[in-house]
């Protein structure tokens, strides 16, 4: 089956796996346009490579589950190692614990491998969470930490092996369109006819449709900071990654120091971030409060990336109500990496079937915000 004719404007998660799953499905032409040097430049390349499923949204928490599941088989069948299967766990407050044990409970692949501990369990474990300000935990076997570098190369070379082509340093400069459709992307060097034009692009993806004649979407850019620290004498890299959910602070292993971030989320104008020098400050008197075993931990790098939320905190994949043939995959929110197996399979269902399943079309359609 050749199918229609497909440009995804973006080379990181969504763009990616939606590629990888359109080919996998049998679609042949497909392109995917990278403004960057390099894939992932963007958000995709910065975040904290925590795989979370245990997530407060029930969509999200659906996808994150089914896209665990698609990492660690797309890691099989390339014969690279993407997932460090150390475990997650999420802290915190009894009441905020016990309603995303229901969420978990709810999912049944999450359930089985969610253990509910007491917080004394949990430092027995995790010995940096001795005096941590929360009263129970819960610890989700199969998470873990994502090569975040290694996962995006195998969902383009998936793509790539079922014949999609990926340019780089390739901007797309404009969408021309016909009686309301899609029918062809332009860029530097041509012009792209296309049936179906993808907004994968991230904090662009507002930008790219208004190119097309399509309304923007209510997303909310923000910013995050992460930090590192040099090598700690007391970190275990096993552990796995931790999550104040109460506090809003998290950290994991990073080799024999740690990864940190106080979950900041400054409104921040759709483009690349600054990092902020008093985020420095901020995030080591969280973690004195929150994580006392942890107050004399000192980052020696840091960095930001942009998080585009959704006003209901849910995705938004689907076809544009407005114009023919543009398809949104959008506003991942800093679950993209950990869902795009799924949102790739969505994504690909919805362009090549033309919906997506029932229970999913109206939770994560453009249009929902229509009526808002």
């Amino acid at each position: 089956m050749a199918g229609p004719k497909v440009v995804i404007v973006g080379a990181g998660f969504a763009g990616a796996a939606t590629a990888a799953a359109l080919c996998a499905r049998g679609a042949r032409d497909i392109a995917i346009l990278e403004a960057e040097p390099l894939y992932g430049a963007h958000a995709s390349g910065k975040n904290a490579a925590m795989a979370r499923r245990i997530i407060a949204e029930p969509v999200t928490c659906r996808m994150a589950t089914d896209g665990l599941a698609g990492i660690v088989a797309l890691g099989r069948r390339r014969g690279v190692e993407l997932l460090r299967p150390v475990g997650g766990m999420v802290i915190g407050d009894a009441a905020d614990v016990e309603a995303l044990e229901a969420r978990a409970r709810a999912v049944p692949e999450l359930d089985a491998s969610t253990e509910r501990l007491t917080i004394a369990e949990a430092a027995r474990r995790v010995p940096a969470l001795r005096g941590a300000s929360a009263e129970a935990a819960l610890l989700s076997h199969g998470c873990g930490v994502v090569d975040i570098h290694a996962l995006l190369s195998a969902m383009l070379d998936e793509a790539r092996d079922g014949g999609a082509r990926l340019w780089l340093r390739r901007p797309l400069t404009g969408v021309r369109t016909e009686g309301g459709r899609v029918v062809a992307a332009l860029t530097p060097t041509g012009e792209l006819p296309c049936d179906v034009l993808v907004l994968a692009s991230g904090f662009s993806a507002n930008r790219t449709a208004a190119m097309a004649g399509a309304g923007p979407l209510p997303f909310r850019p923000v910013r995050r900071h992460l930090f590192t620290t040099e090598a700690l004498g007391d970190v275990d890299p096993g552990w796995p990654f931790v999550w104040n959910v109460s506090a809003g602070v998290y950290f994991r292993p990073e080799g024999r120091g740690l990864l940190m971030c106080a979950c900041d989320q400054t409104p921040w104008p759709a483009g690349a971030p600054a990092v902020d020098p008093g985020e420095r400050e901020r995030l080591a008197e969280r973690f004195s409060q929150h994580l006392p075993a942890l107050r004399d931990a000192r980052p020696s790098r840091a960095w930001a990336c942009v998080r585009y939320l959704t006003p209901d905190d849910r995705f938004v994949i689907g076809p544009d109500p407005g114009v023919g043939g543009l398809f949104w995959v959008a506003g991942l929110g800093g679950h993209g990496m950990t869902t795009s197996a799924a949102v790739g399979d969505l994504a690909a269902q919805g362009i090549l079937d033309g919906a997506l399943p029932g229970d999913l079309a109206a939770a994560l359609s453009p249009a929902r915000f229509e009526a808002s």
